[in-house]
């Protein structure tokens, strides 16, 4: 029964052999890969994590950075709050056609402050449910 589990636990690398043992002593190093030695390769892809950026522009020329990190598979968040409302319009307007090129989406976080993704990022908006607290 113990020679069973001795050569089951050979096979699976946890036990050596007297003879392994012997070797390492340093009389006699075989360079040869041991056929119970696999390497083990991870089956599951390593999906790289989203990156979150911040920018706050203050001319329309930044759009095209904007444009360029949406691209990259960037999320964006968009701070308008510190230009007039002609020129946030503008960015507001292309920055929305370039999410939409790009199969994505957006959503409002507060007063002049936008999240752009693209196609792959759920943007979900937390339900309000005003019955959880009591307090007003």
């Amino acid at each position: 029964m113990s020679n069973m589990l001795n050569s089951a636990l050979n096979l699976m690398g946890f036990l050596w052999d007297e003879e392994e043992e012997d070797e390492e002593d340093g009389s006699e190093v075989d360079t040869a890969p041991r056929k119970n030695q696999h390497k083990i390769v991870s089956l599951i892809p390593k999906a790289s994590q989203p990156t979150i950026v911040h920018m706050a522009p203050v001319e329309f020329d930044e759009v095209k950075e904007i444009s360029k990190s949406l691209q990259d598979n960037n999320i964006v968040t968009l701070n308008l709050a510190l230009v007039d409302v002609a020129l946030r319009n503008r960015i507001f307007d292309f920055v929305c056609g370039t999410v939409y090129a790009l199969d994505g989406g957006v959503m409002k976080l507060a007063d002049h402050v936008y999240i752009f993704a693209r196609e792959g990022v759920t943007l979900k908006e937390r339900p309000k449910d005003s019955s959880k607290f009591q307090w007003r």
